[in-house]
């Protein structure tokens, strides 16, 4: 009974302490609610820890061509893991930078090359699956101060095409060797005048799908139901273009072709005029500047030209014939780039033909070994007016815009690829060799250490 009366006197007393907390004062009146508890202001996002390189690497008191046109004498390149940290003077090294001695040496970006063959690049895609990292012809091509260039094709007849990719030369590692695929597509000229009115009525087509895009995510907001714009059948190419994805070549088709003139490094006569403006409309159309390829009268049109904000490929070695009618307006110019340049129009530069066709640097070109030479087309240019430093671009930063890939190669800029050469003098001279080569950061090539040229000294 006593246990009994004890339990029920417990829960009363609980009963009445948990009043208060049922929202009841002392006389029985339901209390104001409490306003709830401010929340505490969110913590500012975090940016993410920035990644610490784990290696470092530097090349010391070289004269650097920095591939935009400057030159730092007795200066410092400073690299972490795969990119380029710093350069300049007065850098200063990490603990356990790994020191390549460039004094009384040049140091320039690896070249470019904007059509090539072989080195290890296979011929279609996926290239990642085709490449040969062990390939002996990419010794060769580093030797030659090869960094990187674009294999595959580049045209399609009637219609934008191209299968291709930037393979760079790191040796032994095939993770390495693919930079992108699909960073060019192609356009061959003549178009007829069915296949012009396609391909406007499809760049048109897709700007439609591109601000349907871009307005999809506030319909989509206001009605659950709304469903996303569908692309265009058959427009990635056209797509890639304008969002500035991809690089527009465009094939003038030069000044005509003779397979036996090619053999001598000439052209058949001629003028590409015609196909030029046309090329620049096609720049209009899609509202960004192409890269025309091969044009050989291009010098006649360079404001033009650079009025679309296009670039130009040239090869200065080859040689097309005037027309004996019109002296003044045909045929090729050995001053096209130093021209193109004045008026603004960026230039890259490739081989000759070969034998069989093909403008590309290889193993079967009109030296025998292009492969070997890739200098020689830039130093004609320079033979033609082109400045020395300007020059240099047309195998570095300027090709490397060319393929779409301005961003990652071409140049010694911090964030850049670390894709560097030490030279025993000027890039572009005949008697310059390559020291040491640098892929993604990583020496592989030296020349003292290669059996086909340590023992070559001048």
């Amino acid at each position: 009974m006593r246990t009994s009366t004890l339990f029920v006197l417990s829960l009363a007393l609980l009963s009445a302490i948990d009043l208060p907390g049922q929202g009841r004062g002392r006389r029985g009146r339901r209390s104001q609610p409490q306003p709830p508890a401010a929340k505490a202001p969110a913590a500012p996002a975090q940016e993410p820890a920035k990644k610490e390189p784990k290696h470092y690497t530097a090349i010391v008191g070289g004269d650097v061509y920095i591939g935009t046109g400057q030159r730092l004498t007795g200066a410092t390149v400073l690299i972490a893991d795969d990119k380029i940290e710093r350069v300049g003077h007065n850098v200063e090294l990490p603990q356990g930078t790994k020191v390549l001695d460039a004094k009384g040496r040049c140091v320039s970006p690896g070249f470019v090359i904007v059509k090539g063959s072989g080195m290890g690049a296979g011929f279609s895609g996926p290239y990642k699956d085709t490449v040969n990292p062990f390939d002996p012809s990419i010794k060769q091509g580093l030797a030659a101060g090869i960094t990187s260039f674009l294999a595959g094709s580049t045209t399609s007849r009637g219609r934008i095409g191209g299968n291709n990719a930037v393979i760079k030369l790191h040796y032994g590692d095939v993770e390495g060797m693919v930079l992108v695929e699909n960073s060019v597509v192609g356009l061959s000229m003549p178009l007829d005048r069915a296949s012009k009115e396609k391909l406007e009525k499809q760049i048109e087509q897709c700007r439609e799908y591109l601000a349907a895009l871009a307005d999809y995510p506030a319909k989509k907001a206001k009605d659950p139901k709304a469903k996303e714009p569908k692309q265009p059948r058959g427009a990635e190419k056209v797509l890639a273009v304008l969002q500035g994805k991809a690089k527009l070549w465009i094939s003038t088709g030069g000044a005509g072709f003779s397979p036996f003139a090619r053999m001598m490094g000439v052209s058949g006569g001629g003028s590409d005029l015609a196909a030029i403006r046309d090329a620049l409309d096609v720049a209009r159309m899609f509202g960004r500047g192409v890269v025309l390829d091969g044009p050989t009268s291009a010098w006649l049109v360079p404001d033009e030209i650079a009025a679309t904000g296009s670039g130009v490929i040239l090869s200065p070695r080859t040689r097309v014939p005037r027309d004996p009618k019109d002296p003044d307006r045909t045929g090729s110019n050995l001053a096209s780039a130093a021209i193109l340049a004045k008026a603004g129009v960026p230039v890259a530069v490739t081989c000759p033909a070969g034998m069989f066709g093909g403008s590309g640097v290889g193993t079967n070109g009109i030296l025998g070994q292009d492969l070997n030479t890739p200098h020689v087309d830039a130093a004609y240019a320079v033979r033609g007016g082109l400045d020395n430093r300007k020059a240099l671009r047309t195998i570095t930063l300027d090709a490397a815009v060319a393929m779409g890939v301005g961003d990652r190669i071409g140049s010694l800029e911090p964030g850049k690829d670390a894709d560097v050469l030490i030279l025993t003098g000027d890039p572009l001279h005949y008697s310059t060799f390559v020291t040491t080569a640098v892929v993604n950061g990583k020496v592989v090539y030296e020349k003292g250490k290669e059996a086909l040229f340590r023992h070559i000294e001048r």
